[in-house]
Protein backbone atom coordinates (compact mmCIF):
# COMPACT_ATOMS: atom_id res chain seq x y z
CA UNK A 1 0.00 0.00 0.00
CA UNK A 2 1.32 3.42 -1.04
CA UNK A 3 0.74 6.46 0.15
CA UNK A 4 0.99 9.90 -1.15
CA UNK A 5 1.31 13.06 1.11
CA UNK A 6 2.39 16.79 0.07
CA UNK A 7 5.46 18.24 1.56
CA UNK A 8 6.88 21.77 0.46
CA UNK A 9 9.95 21.60 1.91
CA UNK A 10 11.76 19.05 -0.29
CA UNK A 11 13.58 21.16 -2.00
CA UNK A 12 14.67 22.93 1.02
CA UNK A 13 18.40 22.18 2.63
CA UNK A 14 18.67 24.73 5.20
CA UNK A 15 18.08 25.34 8.73
CA UNK A 16 19.33 27.44 11.66
CA UNK A 17 18.70 25.31 14.40
CA UNK A 18 19.20 21.15 15.57
CA UNK A 19 17.82 19.68 18.55
CA UNK A 20 18.34 17.02 20.99
CA UNK A 21 15.78 15.36 23.56
CA UNK A 22 14.77 12.72 24.87
CA UNK A 23 12.16 9.99 22.44
CA UNK A 24 9.61 10.08 25.15
CA UNK A 25 6.62 10.62 22.95
CA UNK A 26 4.61 12.46 25.64
CA UNK A 27 6.66 15.73 24.78
CA UNK A 28 7.23 15.54 20.91
CA UNK A 29 4.38 18.21 20.28
CA UNK A 30 5.17 20.39 23.17
CA UNK A 31 8.82 20.51 22.97
CA UNK A 32 8.26 21.40 18.98
CA UNK A 33 5.78 24.26 19.67
CA UNK A 34 8.65 25.53 22.48
CA UNK A 35 11.45 25.36 19.78
CA UNK A 36 9.08 27.11 17.42
CA UNK A 37 8.38 29.87 19.73
CA UNK A 38 11.34 30.56 21.59
CA UNK A 39 13.62 30.41 18.22
CA UNK A 40 10.88 31.67 16.14
CA UNK A 41 11.59 28.96 13.61
CA UNK A 42 9.67 25.89 12.16
CA UNK A 43 12.46 24.27 10.33
CA UNK A 44 14.48 22.35 12.68
CA UNK A 45 16.98 18.96 12.33
CA UNK A 46 15.87 16.40 15.61
CA UNK A 47 18.19 14.23 17.02
CA UNK A 48 15.93 11.93 19.59
CA UNK A 49 16.91 9.38 21.69
CA UNK A 50 16.29 7.87 25.43
CA UNK A 51 17.36 10.39 28.23
CA UNK A 52 18.38 12.70 25.24
CA UNK A 53 22.20 12.98 25.09
CA UNK A 54 22.61 11.27 28.46
CA UNK A 55 24.88 8.45 26.98
CA UNK A 56 27.53 11.02 25.50
CA UNK A 57 28.17 11.27 29.42
CA UNK A 58 28.63 7.33 29.41
CA UNK A 59 30.16 6.51 26.04
CA UNK A 60 32.60 8.36 23.93
CA UNK A 61 31.92 5.98 21.15
CA UNK A 62 28.16 7.56 21.09
CA UNK A 63 29.82 11.02 21.18
CA UNK A 64 31.83 10.94 18.69
CA UNK A 65 28.84 9.60 16.18
CA UNK A 66 26.71 11.84 17.23
CA UNK A 67 29.69 14.85 16.60
CA UNK A 68 29.80 13.21 13.11
CA UNK A 69 26.46 13.14 12.60
CA UNK A 70 25.93 17.25 13.40
CA UNK A 71 29.19 18.56 11.55
CA UNK A 72 28.48 16.10 8.48
CA UNK A 73 24.24 16.54 8.02
CA UNK A 74 23.77 19.42 10.64
CA UNK A 75 26.22 21.67 10.04
CA UNK A 76 27.95 20.49 6.44
CA UNK A 77 24.35 19.87 4.33
CA UNK A 78 21.83 21.81 6.79
CA UNK A 79 23.70 24.75 7.51
CA UNK A 80 23.23 24.75 11.31
CA UNK A 81 24.62 27.55 13.55
CA UNK A 82 22.87 25.98 16.98
CA UNK A 83 22.25 23.00 18.95
CA UNK A 84 19.44 22.67 21.78
CA UNK A 85 19.97 20.28 23.99
CA UNK A 86 16.65 19.77 25.95
CA UNK A 87 15.68 17.87 28.75
CA UNK A 88 12.50 16.92 30.38
CA UNK A 89 11.64 16.20 34.52
CA UNK A 90 10.99 12.59 35.46
CA UNK A 91 13.08 10.98 32.52
CA UNK A 92 13.06 7.62 32.82
CA UNK A 93 16.99 7.88 31.33
CA UNK A 94 17.58 8.72 35.09
CA UNK A 95 15.23 6.30 36.62
CA UNK A 96 12.27 9.13 36.97
CA UNK A 97 11.61 11.39 39.48
CA UNK A 98 11.61 8.80 42.15
CA UNK A 99 15.21 8.26 41.61
CA UNK A 100 15.93 11.72 43.03
CA UNK A 101 15.61 12.62 47.12
CA UNK A 102 14.39 15.95 46.21
CA UNK A 103 12.66 17.89 43.10
CA UNK A 104 15.68 20.38 43.65
CA UNK A 105 18.31 17.13 43.45
CA UNK A 106 16.71 16.28 40.47
CA UNK A 107 17.24 20.04 38.80
CA UNK A 108 20.52 19.98 39.94
CA UNK A 109 21.30 17.04 38.44
CA UNK A 110 19.98 17.95 35.28
CA UNK A 111 21.74 21.59 35.17
CA UNK A 112 24.51 19.89 35.78
CA UNK A 113 24.55 17.07 33.02
CA UNK A 114 23.26 19.57 30.37
CA UNK A 115 26.70 21.66 31.31
CA UNK A 116 28.55 19.26 30.68
CA UNK A 117 26.96 17.93 27.67
CA UNK A 118 27.01 21.47 26.70
CA UNK A 119 31.05 21.83 27.81
CA UNK A 120 31.74 18.53 25.96
CA UNK A 121 30.35 19.67 22.87
CA UNK A 122 31.38 22.83 22.59
CA UNK A 123 35.25 21.48 22.47
CA UNK A 124 34.35 19.70 19.51
CA UNK A 125 31.57 22.03 17.65
CA UNK A 126 33.39 25.36 18.51
CA UNK A 127 31.15 27.17 16.04
CA UNK A 128 27.95 25.92 16.60
CA UNK A 129 26.01 28.01 19.35
CA UNK A 130 24.75 25.42 21.93
CA UNK A 131 21.30 26.42 24.16
CA UNK A 132 20.15 23.90 27.14
CA UNK A 133 16.39 23.91 28.50
CA UNK A 134 14.34 21.57 30.37
CA UNK A 135 10.90 21.24 30.78
CA UNK A 136 9.06 20.29 34.23
CA UNK A 137 4.96 19.64 34.12
CA UNK A 138 3.41 22.16 36.21
CA UNK A 139 -0.14 20.71 36.13
CA UNK A 140 -1.44 17.65 34.94
CA UNK A 141 -1.90 19.28 31.51
CA UNK A 142 1.14 21.77 31.16
CA UNK A 143 4.53 21.80 31.18
CA UNK A 144 6.79 24.73 32.05
CA UNK A 145 10.24 25.40 29.99
CA UNK A 146 13.24 26.84 31.26
CA UNK A 147 16.05 27.89 28.78
CA UNK A 148 19.13 28.18 30.45
CA UNK A 149 21.74 30.79 29.76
Amino acid sequence: MAFTIKNSKLKMHHCDLAVIKCIDFRFRESDQEFIRSTFSTEDFDMFAWPGAAKQSLDSSIWKNDFIAKVKNVCIGLHGVRKLVLLWHWDCGGYGGSKAFASESAEESKYRSDLQTVKDSLVKHLPDLEIEMAYSKAIAEDELEYTLIR
